[in-house]
């Protein structure tokens, strides 16, 4: 992987501010730490089960990108 503008360190930071700032206040089923869509820093990756839960995240957080995937109703089998 190359370089990326962010360290993993400064990442995790990032997303623990995020974490404290939306996740109580909307329906996010995860919140990691992934590559932005240009794959060239990493990104706060959200999962969240329909598009409207998305709708209130912002698009970047803290100079990081939040890249959001709608995964749909997650079941145990």
């Amino acid at each position: 992987m190359a370089a990326t503008k962010h360290s993993m360190q400064e990442a995790v930071e990032i997303q623990k501010a995020f974490e404290e700032r939306f996740g109580d206040k909307h329906r996010l089923l995860s919140v990691g730490i992934g590559l932005n869509r240009s794959m060239d820093d990493l990104a706060i990756n959200v999962c969240v089960s329909r598009p409207n839960e998305a709708e209130h995240l912002p698009k970047n957080f803290n100079g990081l990108d939040v890249v959001v995937d709608i995964v749909g109703t997650i079941r145990a089998y």
